[in-house]
């Protein structure tokens, strides 16, 4: 069984994270907000897409 943490020493899932938290940190730079404010606006551009990259109404 799979733990909560064994995504650490999982060089695939770290790549991800580390390529979000890039774009997290160009999106506070971007719009001059704090990291956890830029996080909250990826997440809700995320929500206003699906799966298949196209912006759902």
């Amino acid at each position: 069984m799979a733990g909560l943490l064994d995504g650490i020493t999982d060089p695939e899932v770290m790549a991800r994270y580390g390529e979000r938290q890039r774009i997290v940190e160009r999106i506070a730079e971007q719009m001059g907000v704090s990291l956890q404010e830029a996080r909250w606006a990826l997440e809700d551009f995320e929500t206003n897409l699906c799966h298949c990259g196209h912006t759902l109404h």
